[in-house]
Order: C-alpha cells, then sequence, then structure tokens
C-alpha cells in the first residue's frame, strides 16, 4: 500500500469500535481520536500481539524511572489492544491505546525486512506525520528498548531537530525524537516519500531523507556510550551496571526474533517484566 493511501486510510477510515473479541464486549478507540487528547512530547511505541512481551518490559523501564511521559500505543491488533488495556491496572504509568488495524490478532513478531515489518513501518511514518502536522514533538521508540534513565533532559537544545541513536554509523529509526516544525515535517514528507521503493524497511530510506534534507535540518546523534545499540553493547564486553557513566538506553537490536531478543534481555538483567 502506498504512504499516501496509508494516511488517507489513518484520517479518513477509522471509527471508534465497539466490538466483541473472544466473546466479550470492547470500545476499541482509533488513532484520530485519540490524537485530540495529547500534549507534547509524545512518546510512541507501535506493537502487535507478537512483540506484547517486549514492550510491557520497555513499559515497566520507563515506570522504574518515575517519570509520566504522555505515551501512546498503537496497536496492530484488537488482541494486544485487549491485553494492554486489561494490563493498565498493573502499571503506575498511565498510557493511551489506539487500535490501527483491526485485525484479530498479529501472533507474529515481524522480522526486519519482511513485508509485514515494512508494512508496518510505513504505517509509522505516516502517524509520525500526522503527530508532527498537529505541532506534537515525537520521541519514537521500539519495543525492543530498555530505558535505565531519563532520556528526555538530553533533548533540550534548541537548535537541534532531531536527535537519533547511533546504528553502527546510521541513524537509527527505532529511537529518535523529531521535534514539530517546517523543517521536520519537509522531511517526513522526503522520508515516506522515499519508502515504497525501499525493499530494506525504513532505515535506509531515513537516513537518506535526512542527507537529501541538508544543513536545513539540524540532527544529533546521540553519544554512543549513553545510547546503546546492541552492537555497541556487545562490543563494549561489560555488564550495564558496570559502565562508567552508565548509559541511558540499550536497544536489543541485532537480534533477530522476539524470543532471542527475550533471552538477550534477560541474560543482561534487562529484563523487568515479573521481576
Amino acid at each position: 500500500m502506498e504512504l499516501t493511501a496509508i494516511k488517507n486510510d489513518v484520517v479518513n477510515n477509522e471509527t471508534n469500535q465497539k466490538t466483541s473479541h473472544n466473546n466479550e464486549s470492547y470500545q476499541f478507540v482509533n488513532f484520530t481520536d485519540v490524537v485530540r487528547n495529547l500534549t507534547s512530547p509524545v512518546l510512541l511505541t507501535t506493537t502487535n500481539y507478537g512483540f506484547l512481551d517486549l514492550l510491557l518490559n520497555l513499559l515497566f523501564s520507563i515506570q522504574r524511572l518515575s517519570i509520566q511521559p504522555m505515551i501512546l500505543i498503537l496497536c496492530e491488533d484488537k488482541t494486544v489492544y485487549v491485553e494492554l488495556l486489561k494490563r493498565q491496572s498493573n502499571f503506575s504509568l498511565k498510557y493511551h491505546l489506539a487500535l490501527t488495524h483491526l485485525q484479530e490478532s498479529g501472533n507474529d513478531a515481524f522480522g526486519f525486512s519482511t513485508t509485514g515489518y515494512i508494512s508496518l513501518v510505513k504505517k509509522r511514518i505516516s502517524y509520525i506525520e500526522i503527530l508532527l502536522q498537529r505541532d506534537l514533538d515525537v520521541f519514537y521508540i521500539d519495543s525492543d528498548v530498555v530505558l535505565l534513565a531519563d532520556p528526555f533532559k538530553y533533548f533540550t537544545d534548541d537548535n537541534v531537530d532531531i536527535f537519533f541513536q547511533w546504528d553502527r554509523n546510521n541513524a537509527c529509526t527505532g529511537f529518535f525524537y523529531i521535534k514539530a516544525n517546517r523543517t521536520t515535517k519537509a522531511f517526513v514528507t522526503k522520508w515516506a516519500e522515499a519508502m515504497p521503493g525501499d525493499q530494506f524497511g525504513n532505515q535506509r530510506a531515513f537516513n537518506r531523507a535526512m542527507r537529501r534534507s541538508g544543513e536545513e535540518l539540524k540532527v544529533y546523534g546521540l553519544p554512543k556510550n549513553l545510547f546503546m545499540s546492541g552492537y555497541e553493547f556487545r562490543n563494549s564486553g561489560k555488564a550495564w551496571y558496570l559502565m562508567s557513566p552508565q548509559p541511558v538506553q540499550i536497544h536489543a537490536n541485532f537480534i533477530r526474533g522476539e524470543g532471542s531478543k527475550v533471552d538477550w534481555l534477560k541474560k543482561h538483567e534487562l529484563w523487568l517484566v515479573n521481576v
């Protein structure tokens, strides 16, 4: 599906639905209505049922920091929406849910570069674009991230439009903060335009759009020792709690598959579910 078609679907065709799921009745709230109640900045993440455990771990890591950002979770299927709705009472952390895709259950945690993953990513760009158009800054974060300290204090430079985690020598699209302004709105349009012909997901398109934006777009790569990709963490050879300074964030990218990511996080004492 082309990006323009996805965006039109988001804006025009979403409706709140009171419908049944596993013989229970729920009111599923759509993205368009949730956005009206958000304030800047918005911590945005997306999930389907296949990524639920990783998302819960992310939420617990945020809760441990005693911060309360404006959190919006885009749910790609009814099952994960219902599970997160039921689990809200387990958190002191508050979050907003929006159902973006009316399928019953997405049990697969899509692998990088799969058709399902690329489709999910294309929709994500449209949601980010809509938030920016409403003048909401967006902090996008993948569900396989663990936060160990408050990241927001690193996003305060007024001269920067986009802050991002490095993925080796590229900007990572799994962890970035983008301000809402004329320059970034134009950038996201370029990013979206680069996606339809890109078979390798959104990261290459993101970096290409960043280069094409030239000097007008002010970007900043966050320190690699504080905002660590899986690659950087592996190469450090240290437990995170022995590092000085300790990292703000660790991203379990470079590990393929939801189960492998969970095992990796547990091995490195970064698993907080049921702790």
